[in-house]
């Protein structure tokens, strides 16, 4: 309360108070990773911070920077179990980057300064700050500088090292069927035209994780898609059957390779800032600690000039691709909403600059497969940890940091459910964004597991018909509408625009035929892909596929 009461007037800083503070820390995520630099919550001690658990955790996994700020009771009570008191700096030790119990006032604006540097500095994530009230309360002058402490410039090593980026060129030159792989990083880093520059150059098919998606624009004619469990049936055929792969900014994710094993026995190249993600889940044969951009602006200026060509391999991804797109065409007429297809309806409605939020469930599945990402940072999703209820705080949250643009929540009812009292927020402060829940009454992908894993077991993961959400967004006046066909879509989504008005669109699907395929079971490889009934496409190349 004494650090809130110290905002009192103050207009150059602007207060947005959640229904939740699990709520309060996706939007401060969401926030940080629209503007790239770090989201601030505050919150009170004991459940108040306790509740911020999953939001950090969310961030760490995905490496978005934010600032926590904790309430905690004064330094005499602590350790008596005092009136919700928490040790919230042993709770929150395994998912932050940094975070720090201040111990006298003095400590207190470098304390601010120290978190906000580290947030950033290399791979980004999020900090805890703990100040106890009686700190709070003291009159002080600043006499500690606890940033002396730390060396951030010693954390993470920026600048590559020649030795290791000329084995990857010798590498990359000596290569078959050369594939990049693109993690979040390349975003963070802001590397993507370096990216297209060395995969035009290699003629080599990118494909990403899933939060490498919003890495770089998606309409490119080498860029084939997000690969590993709900991946593009073409990414998962050019990164199991790549001699050679160029990693860059991503961890190497059990949903991205599904198994490790055959991903080792391949030729990589891996580039992190983060030294620890090197050799931690795939061996590389060149690793190189460093920023991704600067190590492929060094890498290019030893490319030769004449590019390689790989036409055969990839005209063979491009066969996959066609294969694909034709299967779900046609699949198309059996569905009044195929979710792909709104997906594409809601894609062509709204500019290309548009911030599109997700929650977590098969809605965010088709999006992987299905959302065409056109400007790199726009695309917000929780890829990491898989947290239901991130869309809704994450789409205010972008709404508060670009105000000028539009924003686009994609969510489940599943998903939604679970913050939608945070819609008061979009009229309490004048954030309009445009809704659209995929309505299976089922948590889809929990089900979908019950039925290829547990013998159609199913078991708690269909809902009734209860909530109506239509009443739901009313009572939050905000207007709410339940489509018809795919023109009602479009054209609701044009009037939210035209008037800047929220809208809540309430798409009523199948729960018996919205199964996500393709699907790469947990702990398979990607070639025993799961394909969509009617697809028969070998993806293992044997020299003769193209």
């Amino acid at each position: 309360m004494t650090v809130y009461d110290a905002f009192y007037g103050m207009d150059d800083v602007k207060l947005f108070t959640f229904k939740h503070e699990q709520a309060a820390i996706h939007a401060a995520d969401a926030y940080a990773r629209v503007l790239k630099k770090p989201g601030v919550v505050m919150v009170t001690s004991g459940p108040g911070a306790t509740n911020l658990v999953t939001g950090l955790a969310n961030a760490y996994m995905d490496s978005s920077p934010l600032v926590a700020v904790t309430g905690q009771v004064s330094t005499e009570i602590l350790g008596r179990d005092g009136f919700q008191e928490t040790d919230i700096i042993g709770v929150t030790f395994p998912i932050t980057k940094f975070n720090y119990m201040v111990k006298s006032a003095g400590e207190i604006p470098s304390a601010f300064r120290l978190a906000y540097n580290v947030a950033m500095a290399g791979r980004p994530g999020p900090v805890l700050i703990d100040i106890p009230k009686d700190l709070q309360n003291a009159d002080f002058i600043e006499d500690k500088d606890i940033g002396k402490k730390i060396n951030i410039d010693k954390l993470y090593p920026l600048e590559p090292n020649l030795e290791e980026v000329l084995r990857a060129v010798e590498i990359l030159l000596n290569s078959e069927r050369p594939v990049i792989l693109v993690g979040g990083g390349v975003y963070w880093s802001g590397a993507w035209n370096e990216v297209i520059e060395i995969a035009e150059f290699l003629n080599a098919p990118i494909v990403s994780t899933f939060p490498g998606k919003n890495s770089l624009p998606n309409d490119h004619s080498l860029y084939f898609g997000p690969a590993g469990m709900h991946g593009r049936v073409e990414a998962d055929a050019a990164l199991a059957n790549a001699d050679v792969v160029l990693a860059l900014g991503t961890r190497f994710s059990d949903r991205t390779v599904g198994r490790f094993r055959e991903m080792t026995e391949k030729t990589v190249i891996h580039i992190d800032v983060d030294p620890s993600e090197i050799n931690k889940n795939v061996k590389a044969k060149v690793g190189i600690a460093a920023d991704v951009k600067k190590a492929l602006q060094l890498m290019i200026k030893f490319l030769p000039r004449t590019a390689k060509k790989n036409e055969k391999f990839l005209e063979w991804l491009r066969s996959i691709k066609r294969s694909y797109e034709e299967l779900i065409e046609k699949r198309s007429e059996e569905f009044k909403f195929a979710p792909w297809k709104v997906l594409k309806i809601l894609r062509n409605a709204l500019p290309a600059d548009c911030i599109t939020t997700t929650g977590v469930g098969a809605h965010q599945m088709w999006c992987e497969l299905h959302w065409e990402v056109q400007i790199p940072g726009t695309f917000i999703t929780s890829a990491g940890l898989g947290t239901m209820g991130f869309g809704l705080p994450a789409a205010l949250g972008a709404k508060i940091a670009a105000k000028d643009k539009p924003v686009l929540l994609i969510d489940g009812d599943g998903s939604f459910q679970m913050t939608m009292n945070n819609l008061s927020l979009v009229r309490d402060y004048n954030l309009p964004i445009i809704m659209v829940i995929f309505d299976n009454r089922a948590l889809m992908i929990v089900k979908q597991w019950q039925i290829y894993m547990y013998s159609r077991r199913i078991i708690e993961t269909e809902f009734s018909h209860i909530p109506d959400f239509l009443k739901i967004a009313n009572a939050y006046e905000i207007e709410g509408y339940r489509p018809d066909s795919y023109e009602d879509i479009e054209r609701l989504v044009k009037w939210s625009l035209r008037n800047n008005e929220p809208i809540l669109l309430d798409i009523t699907l199948d729960r018996e035929k919205d199964i996500v395929l393709p699907w790469v079971k947990p702990g398979s490889w990607l070639t025993e892909v799961i394909m969509p009934e009617g697809m028969n496409t070998s993806i293992i190349w044997d020299g003769k596929n193209g």
